[in-house]
């Protein structure tokens, strides 16, 4: 299922001081977005050990695209008098996702899968199996989800007006929150004539990133019959609230009878020593720049298609904050028998990794003035 989000809210009624006589000009923007993929750096399953010489990576250690993704802004903007405006705007993405897997029927002749990882312990490339020839088949997979909400607030000023052009500039409040979540679930049930058992690990990275913050920007207006074009920059600066929580487990019934399942902490990569909830707010620029082409089919009604660019300069996304580095003592899902208790260094630890993020999108807007 191919869906992800944006850091995306526009300045709308762009098209609004074009007919300073109107009062209230309110708009429906469908949007298409094209995301800057999310990154996945870390190798997730492999035929081998990575260093050797024919290793290939079967999933993870990229970037997961989405595109395109669909959402919509609905814009209100209101003129009390000629020397001021209000706009306000709301942004909508739902929740989407995408899902990538490999799996290994486990029979003769077919291939392993394994979980690289870099052994703290041994000082060493090292991996755990998901599968093994003869024993049990594996699976993998990975899902990223991710959503997006935003809105805002301006006051408009008319700074210049000559035919057929006219110049704003506003300032105000905007609010933006993307969420993602990267999963990574496996799956390694025994072969017949054995039962199959329960044998599943879950690793889960879930990030959330809140910006508030004042902006300024500026718009120019060209109305010439009945066509019209605009433009407008602007720049919001304030604080990106960053929150991640990372959970693992592995579900078994490996240590009871068949059937009876047993939930023990830690996956692969989310483990006893990175498990938790963290947040912090650090400073986040938030520019965008928006240019439409539009028509009026009457003094009323016009439509106007678009082009939004958006740039964020500080977030966290879920797959920059996974550790590689492993000390496989403290988890079932390596040692294979319970108790697991950590025995050496406390890893993989927790470390902030922020990145910049794009977007940009194409939209249709219908006006309508009254």
């Amino acid at each position: 299922m191919r869906a992800l989000l944006a850091v995306a809210i526009g300045f709308t009624a762009a098209t609004a001081v074009a007919q300073p006589t109107e009062k209230v000009t309110w708009g429906f923007e469908p949007m298409a977005w094209w995301f800057q993929g999310s990154p996945t750096p870390t190798p997730i399953i492999s035929d081998g050990v990575l260093g050797r010489p024919g290793t290939q990576v079967l999933l993870g250690g990229g970037d997961v695209n989405t595109n395109p993704n669909a959402g919509f802004r609905v814009t209100l903007f209101y003129t009390p008098k000629l020397t001021y405006g209000v706009e306000v705007n709301y942004l909508w993405i739902g929740e989407r996702s995408q899902t990538d897997g490999v799996s290994t029927t486990g029979l003769p002749g077919s291939a392993n899968l394994f979980v690289p990882y870099y052994n703290v312990v041994r000082n060493a490339e090292d991996i755990s199996e998901v599968s093994s020839t003869g024993s049990y088949s594996g699976s993998a997979s990975t899902e990223l989800t991710n959503s997006m909400q935003g809105a805002e607030i301006n006051v408009t000023w008319p700074v210049a007006a000559k035919a057929p052009w006219d110049f704003t500039v506003f300032g105000g409040f905007r609010w933006l929150r993307l969420k993602e979540k990267y999963q990574i679930t496996t799956n390694s049930p025994y072969l017949p004539p054995t039962p199959a058992g329960v044998w599943t690990t879950a690793d889960i990275f879930d990030a959330s990133n809140k910006f508030y913050g004042g902006q300024i920007g500026a718009r120019g207006n060209w109305r010439q019959g009945n066509w019209m074009m605009n433009g407008a920059v602007q720049v919001a600066l304030g604080g990106m609230v960053q929150d991640m929580s990372v959970q693992g487990s592995l579900v078994t019934d490996d240590f009871q009878s068949v059937g009876v399942t047993q939930t023990f902490p830690g996956g692969y990569f989310a483990l006893p020593t990175n498990i938790g909830s963290r947040s912090r707010t650090v400073f986040a620029a938030v520019p965008e720049l928006r240019l439409n082409v539009g028509y009026f089919f009457t003094p009323k009604i016009s439509l106007s298609v678009g082009y939004d660019v958006l740039y964020a300069s500080n977030v966290a996304r879920p797959g920059n904050q996974i550790d590689r580095n492993i000390n496989p003592s403290q988890a079932v899902s390596y040692t294979g028998d319970p108790p697991a208790i950590l025995l050496g260094p406390a890893q993989p630890t927790f470390n902030w990794n922020s990145s910049s993020f794009w977007a940009q999108a194409v939209s249709a807007t219908l006006h309508i003035r009254y």
